[in-house]
């Protein structure tokens, strides 16, 4: 049987990314899908919206098969790291046969092209990088500018959020020697980070937004009408949205207890940027003020806003190259899955590269000293998006170890 793999973040799942599940299947003419998705922190530098059982239902009920955890040390980081963690988690399964993911045009030659040019890079792309950088430019966009210099490409390959991380799946898989099939959706509806809820499919962006400025009601108008409950649910209870700006004191209190040197051991900071992190605490309280103080023309909010994250958690640098480099990955974290097709649950245990988790309490009985490190990290990660939530009455720790899988 079939299956097809793509990785999301749902944050929160919407008619865009239930057209998206169909598709896939359809394109890779598979019979199940299985999503790796992001857990507790998401890619661009903050806590999800909602928590991952709840978001792990929504795909449930709109085609997924089973929904695998992106480990947060991958899930919050730049688009190569986040990219190559999810190849990894797809590999590890050993159940994938083909990839999925959107993207602005569709045109997978075009990115296939790109992404080889970007693994083997010239002497004169090089240059070209680093004087645009040296001009302040951020990285994606020197990237761009120098690449459509040195081919005939358009920047837009490699610019626009969508072929960002396509390429970097891409760039993944011929790494690894992936036998994994890619294929590309074009992208409809709005923007990646359009506002407008106008148009066939409103972005996740403008769901947030929207539900941010109390208009819930109009927001959720833009997700599957089986999934509308989930969403209310949660946002009634007050366990969302959570969101990055719950957390300021948590942060001040780390910057206040962690020196320049331990600093600099995070990753994602370099270049000395861990002075002007500390020196922002001495006038700036405010999430958005420390933001808008540290962030430059060269290191965007986006990256600001993961550091920030990678901070709070204590992600270093040679923690995220270490287990990038090995071999497997210590364990595959079963989030959820479709209790009519459990024969799925039965392969992914038989055939998987590494050891399954589905119940949390027996990790100790099969997970090696790594295991257990990523695994902690995760708890922290999960407690640190409960604390986030509006409510303080649903911001208990543990729940990693108290709330089952997502079984539909």
């Amino acid at each position: 049987m079939k299956t097809v793999g793509i990785i999301a973040e749902y944050n929160p799942f919407h008619k865009g990314h239930q057209y998206m599940l169909e598709k896939a299947k359809a394109h890779a003419e598979a019979q199940r899908a299985v999503i790796v998705m992001s857990g507790s922190f998401v890619q661009r530098g903050d806590t999800a919206f909602f928590d991952k059982w709840t978001r792990s239902k929504a795909a449930l009920l709109n085609g997924a098969d089973m929904v695998l955890e992106l480990p947060v040390l991958f899930a919050a980081a730049n688009a190569e790291v986040f990219a190559a963690g999810g190849i990894k988690v797809m590999e590890d399964a050993n159940m994938i046969d083909a990839i999925c993911f959107g993207s602005e045009s569709g045109d997978l030659a075009s990115m296939q092209e790109a992404a080889k040019l970007m693994m083997n890079e010239t002497e004169e792309f090089q240059n070209l990088l680093k004087a645009h950088l040296d001009e302040g430019m951020s990285y994606p966009a020197a990237r761009a500018k120098a690449l459509e210099t040195v081919s005939h490409i358009n920047s837009e390959i490699i610019s626009q959020p969508n072929h960002i991380l396509g390429l970097e799946y891409l760039k993944a898989l011929e790494r690894r020697g992936s036998s994994i099939t890619p294929y590309t959706i074009r992208r409809k509806g709005g923007a990646y980070n359009s506002p407008s809820l106008e148009g066939e499919f409103a972005s996740a962006a403008a769901i947030r937004k929207a539900i941010l400025e109390e208009n819930a009601t109009d927001a959720l108008l833009q997700v599957p009408e089986n999934t509308v409950d989930l969403w209310t649910k949660e946002i009634s209870l007050g366990t969302a949205p959570a969101s990055l700006e719950n957390l300021t004191d948590a942060l001040h209190y780390k910057l206040r207890t962690t020196s320049a040197e331990e600093l600099h051991e995070i990753f994602e900071v370099t270049e000395g940027l861990e002075n002007r992190i500390l020196s922002a605490i001495d006038d700036h309280y405010a999430m958005e003020d420390l933001l808008q103080y540290i962030k430059t023309k060269r290191y965007t909010r986006t990256k600001i806003q993961r550091i920030l994250v990678h901070i709070l958690l204590d992600i270093k640098t040679k923690e995220v190259e270490y287990f990038l480099e090995r071999k497997h990955l210590p364990y595959l974290r079963v989030l959820g899955f479709q209790k009519d097709h459990a024969d799925i649950l039965g392969e992914l245990t038989e055939q998987a590269k590494c050891p399954v988790l589905t119940n949390l309490k027996k990790a100790t009985e099969i997970l090696d000293e790594d295991g257990l490190h990523l695994l902690a990290l995760e708890k922290l990660a999960t407690d640190l998006q409960a604390l986030a939530s509006p409510n303080p009455l649903y911001r208990a720790p543990n729940r990693d170890f108290t709330t089952p899988m997502a079984i539909l």
